[in-house]
């Protein structure tokens, strides 16, 4: 069984988004480790330091082994990356964003001599895990063995000692507590493409109301909405809120990107037509027209679930 569940601070959110609250609340642009979703496989394995090492094998000429300190003393890369569980609703809460620090994993492909005729790239876990990505997208340079999450060592529950982070992708691709990297001559299928789910796993757009909150009885007529949005590394183009059940749309002011790889935030002033929001605003998001079309389905705000994938 695989299991998305937040973190104990964020259980008081989960309750007040499906039955309702009386505050608003807006998303941390960077999120907090203790308030990040988590995801397992299983159990989260229990990793001795000392006895663990990273080996990379498979197509290459030079298979290397590192130990704990030799990949934090490898150079290094840092971006801040939206991740986000590939079980998540709509408007859900199984999406986060940190700032994560390691080295560029087409380096230590190119370290260790991997073959350029190979097909896909296969990350394993301590606990058993196991996914992949194509060689191209492995070489594409934004991709990351991190070692570290907003400035200190991955905790475990965020796989310590190592993971990968493959921006634009659902986190099904950034595998946690990695032990090994294959480069192998076949298309390998990982947990969730041998049940039927996607192989390529690139996050759809998606946005969500954070203000005003579900259930929220609002004071007079006009009110700011605020939310966010996410389309992976297409980008997002503009946000559009609607508060009349989408037959009228006004733009959103976005704000500054954190980073090509992560989520924008928008506010605008909306009219509301009922004093209760349960809810009467739809936001939709627009990527850039160089970019895939966005999904023509409008993101209402609804109460999230736990994230929970069964074999």
């Amino acid at each position: 069984m695989l299991v998305s569940v937040l973190p104990a601070p964020s259980l008081a959110g989960l309750l007040d988004r499906v039955f309702g609250r009386s505050h608003s609340t807006l998303t941390k642009p960077i999120t907090p480790n203790d308030e990040f979703y988590v995801t397992s496989y299983r159990s989260p394995p229990t990793i001795r330091i000392h006895d663990w090492s990273l080996s990379i094998q498979g197509l290459v000429e030079r298979p290397l082994t590192l130990t704990y300190d030799q990949l934090r003393a490898e150079p290094s890369v840092s971006h801040i990356v939206t991740l986000e569980c590939v079980g998540n609703t709509v408007a859900g809460e199984f999406i986060s964003t940190a700032q994560w620090k390691g080295p560029a994993l087409h380096s230590l492909l190119e370290k260790a001599g991997a073959n350029m005729d190979g097909y896909d790239v296969v990350f394993r876990a301590a606990d058993g895990y196991s996914d992949s990505i194509r060689l191209d997208r492995a070489m594409a340079g934004d991709v990351m063995i991190a070692h570290t999450m907003n400035n200190v060592p991955l905790p475990a529950g965020h796989g310590f000692p190592a993971r990968m982070i493959v921006p634009g992708h659902y986190g099904m691709k950034s595998v946690q507590w990695l032990t090994a990297i294959e480069v192998t001559d076949h298309d390998y299928k990982g947990y969730y493409a041998q049940k039927g789910w996607t192989d390529e796993a690139i996050v759809k757009t998606t946005s969500r109301i954070d203000v005003p909150g579900h259930g929220t009885t609002v004071q007079g007529l006009q009110q700011t909405v605020a939310g966010l949005a996410f389309a992976g590394t297409r980008g997002i183009k503009h946000v559009e809120i609607s508060t009349d059940g989408g037959e009228r749309w006004t733009p959103a002011v976005l704000h500054a990107l954190l980073s090509p790889y992560s989520w924008i935030f928008g506010t605008t002033t909306g009219e509301f037509l009922r004093e209760v929001v349960t809810p009467c605003s739809v936001e939709r998001p627009t990527e850039p027209a160089s970019s895939k079309p966005p999904s023509s389905r409008i993101r209402r705000r609804t109460a999230p679930q736990v994230c929970t994938k069964s074999p």
